[in-house]
């Protein structure tokens, strides 16, 4: 693959009324010499947001009466097709979710199609969230709670209508909810921080255990055993399962594809590193909606130590016996 094709590309969620298009406008005029293709998703058959856009931006695709994650996935490769046609006019891809949309389908062209993964790397997630209505959205709404644990970085916008201690509050709240993203503010005076975000990744590219840093990883959780938060935020739990011992990968990807595929409304997300004593690169495992991809990330550290870390988001985990089922796959096991 010629690298200098590539176009990265930002996946941008939010329940109704977070602040996408103001983002995305803030985003554009922070930006003036990077030319954005945009893919805009609104449901109805009036595309407002469009309207709303300033006019710095290299491409736009809208996609009207459906969304991007169901009714319209076929339409996303359709645009994306076109938009490869067109890569000389453009340096970097935003798409802006409806409010009802879940993530998880969206990154699957980017996570799983070997072209689309090549020429359209994923670059990040981004989900805003109304500082005001977050968390009765949470309890309401499905959508709300898989567009947060999907990101790979959490901006609270509209805090000015909020308190400075509730700010601080829902800023320790949502890195609980998924403390594998970066959880940012957003103000009326300083804007948005976009020295931050762009140096924010994709989970998939980053070093190992990096993405664990709101994890408290303890002794207690070392060859095995899981970690059992004792603070209950809504009904969401992180459990994070480590082992010295070497995963038989084949059977892995079976046994959490098995798993996956039967509790969706279960486990909202899973990222891991993995390693085989073969190899030098570090095995990426994670979940996309229902599905389990494994691919290779950067090499490992002379200094590192070679572990099998999985973080599992969701809800109801501890009664879907995931450590066993990890016990079983490791080879020490699978040979047995």
């Amino acid at each position: 693959m010629n690298t200098a094709h590539a176009r990265p590309v930002t996946i941008l969620t939010g329940f109704l009324g977070a602040g996408k298009t103001t983002f995305l406008n803030a985003l554009m005029k922070s930006y003036p010499k990077k030319r954005f293709a945009i893919i805009e998703n609104e449901i109805g058959q009036l595309n407002i947001d469009s309207s709303l856009l300033n006019e710095n931006y290299g491409q736009l695709v809208a996609l009207q009466e459906g969304c991007l994650c169901c009714t319209l996935n076929d339409e996303l490769y359709t645009a994306l097709e076109s938009l490869y046609q067109k890569q000389d006019s453009f340096d970097e891809l935003v798409i802006e979710c409806t409010g009802l949309a879940i993530p998880d389908a969206i990154t699957e062209p980017f996570t799983m199609h070997p072209m689309f993964k090549n020429y359209f790397p994923l670059k990040k997630i981004i989900c805003l969230v109304d500082a005001a209505l977050i968390e009765d959205q949470i309890k309401e709404r499905d959508e709300v709670l898989r567009q947060i644990t999907a990101a790979d970085v959490i901006i609270i916008n509209k805090t000015e209508a909020v308190h400075s201690a509730y700010l601080s509050y829902l800023s320790n709240y949502l890195a609980h909810v998924n403390p594998l993203a970066k959880t940012l503010q957003s103000t009326v005076t300083e804007g948005f921080p976009f020295e931050i975000i762009e140096g924010i990744k994709y989970t998939k590219k980053i070093e190992a255990f990096s993405f664990l840093k709101n994890v408290n990883l303890s002794s207690s959780m070392i060859l095995g055993k899981s970690s059992l938060t004792k603070q209950h935020l809504s009904d969401i739990a992180t459990r994070v399962y480590t082992f010295a011992e070497e995963f038989n990968f084949v059977n892995l990807f079976l046994g959490l594809s098995k798993l996956v595929g039967k509790y969706p409304n279960k486990i909202y997300r899973m990222k891991g590193i993995g390693y085989k004593k073969d190899e030098e690169n570090k095995i990426i495992i994670q979940t996309v909606g229902s599905r389990v991809d494994m691919d290779y990330g950067n090499k490992w550290k002379q200094d590192e130590r070679k572990m099998n870390t999985l973080v599992f988001i969701g809800k109801e985990l501890d009664s879907l016996s995931i450590q066993d089922l990890l016990i079983r796959m490791l080879t020490i096991k699978a040979k047995q």
